[in-house]
């Protein structure tokens, strides 16, 4: 470890000592806008700021290096268009097991995404993991059996049953069924692996609550797990944005997420003739595609609203932002228990107020920013909607004070202090590597 102080030229930014990090990021970075692989982006250009940072790639997409997200202080080793074969998963398993020299160099070593735990467990520096997805714990990464209530423990023969009758509900055509089942049987017995290595990690980041109880439900020790969420993204930061609802040209809804089927987009157009009955002027905008989105289209035609669904298709990461602009509120009808839902902060963040179902930790992100409804249930989101619009000031008005807590350099002090705190002690549990 290096005692030079690094500060960002901020008055209150206190002097931290320079840490040389192996970081090893969800997937590719400059290959993806979205989820993961954006904020691991948007973390090495945070954190590169204060330490020297050697970012490991192991990804079967091919890198761009004109795309990578950051120079100064950065190094790059890549291993990109891996193969998929005999398994994605295992395959990037195997490329950073060829770096294991590398990665024990470090002061520590942190992995933005918790299926390179395995790795983790190997290395005698101090480690941490980001929990952001529940890949450790189910094949499926869903953590829901049978594609219903939420799982309780994972088990060799247990997952395969859930994985065959899963997929037999998905409805998703023969052979999205088979890539899928191929995908979370190749990852049965690492899940095995993953919740044994699981216990030799030093430290555990979790984006929300929720995630930080599922996992010490599971065994983690509750003490080595600390939430830092996500920061919202500077290009969907827009407070100029905060007008008052004007509802004179009638009112726009906005949707933005793939088009699948625990996205619960069925719910949300299944509300659509209860929205209108009390909104005759409203228009719901869906930007996204994906798997559902040909039933969505003739479920809207059969229900009569159709015409009052602008569906947009695939919209540009950079594009989006303006979506907002002309949105009066953000609808999030997931069906799961998400580790986060980003496009919550992109709503926040633009000062757009959110209906989001009550999964995961949508009441953490959102608060009193919106309005909360019953998952899966078209009444209970046209009921929140109406709520929304009756209360729009006063939910607006606590945007500001909710997104602080997102704010970046709120997030990035929060990941220096746990920097800090993990490269310079060692959990009991883990003393004996």
């Amino acid at each position: 470890m290096t005692e030079t102080a690094v500060t960002d030229g901020s008055d209150d930014q206190p002097d931290r000592p320079t840490l040389d990090v192996g970081f090893i990021p969800a997937e590719c970075p400059g290959t993806g806008a979205v989820g993961a692989t954006r904020t691991s982006e948007l973390l090495i250009q945070k954190l590169s700021h204060h330490h020297d940072l050697t970012v490991y790639v192991a990804s079967q997409a091919e890198a761009n290096p004109e795309r990578l997200p950051a120079r100064d202080r950065v190094e790059y080793v890549l291993h990109d268009g891996l193969a998929k074969l005999p398994h994605p998963l295992l395959t990037k398993l195997d490329a950073m097991r060829e770096e294991m020299g590398a990665l024990a160099s470090h002061d520590m070593v942190h992995t933005y995404s918790p299926g390179f735990i395995p790795i983790l467990a190997d290395l005698d520096v101090p480690t941490l993991s980001t929990l952001n997805s529940y890949l450790p714990a189910c094949p499926k990464g869903d953590f829901r059996y049978y594609d219903g209530e939420k799982c309780t423990g994972h088990g060799t023969a247990k997952c395969i049953n859930c994985i065959a009758h899963a997929d037999i509900d998905r409805r998703k055509g023969v052979e999205n069924s088979l890539r899928s089942v191929y995908s979370s049987l190749g990852k049965v017995n690492y899940v095995g692996d993953a919740m044994t290595a699981i216990h030799d990690v030093d430290a555990f980041q979790a984006l929300s609550p929720h995630i930080k109880d599922d996992y010490a439900n599971m065994g983690v020790d509750r003490e080595r797990i600390t939430v830092v969420p996500h920061f919202y993204d500077d290009e969907f930061y827009h407070p100029e944005w905060d007008q008052p609802l004007d509802d004179s040209d009638g009112i726009t809804l906005l949707h933005v997420g793939r088009l699948q089927e625990n996205k619960g987009q069925e719910s949300l157009v299944r509300a659509m003739p209860r929205l209108l009955s009390n909104h005759e002027d409203l228009t719901l905008r869906v930007a996204g595609s994906g798997g559902y989105e040909e039933g969505l289209h003739k479920l809207a035609r059969q229900l009569g609203v159709d015409h009052a669904i602008d569906w947009l298709g695939y919209v540009d990461h950079d594009d989006v932002p303006p979506l907002y602009a002309d949105a009066d509120a953000f609808v999030y009808p997931g069906l799961l228990d998400e580790p986060f839902g980003r496009v919550l902060l992109e709503a926040l963040g633009t000062y757009t107020p959110v209906l989001a179902s009550d999964v995961g930790s949508t009441d953490y992100i959102v608060g009193d920013a919106g309005v909360r409804f019953e998952a899966d249930n078209p009444n209970a989101l046209a009921e929140g909607f109406d709520s929304l619009v009756a209360n729009y000031e006063h939910h607006r008005a606590a945007i500001p004070e909710q997104l602080e807590r997102f704010a970046p350099n709120t997030v990035e002090n929060a990941f220096l202090d746990l920097y800090e705190e993990v490269a310079e002690s060692r959990t009991p549990a883990t003393a004996s590597h």
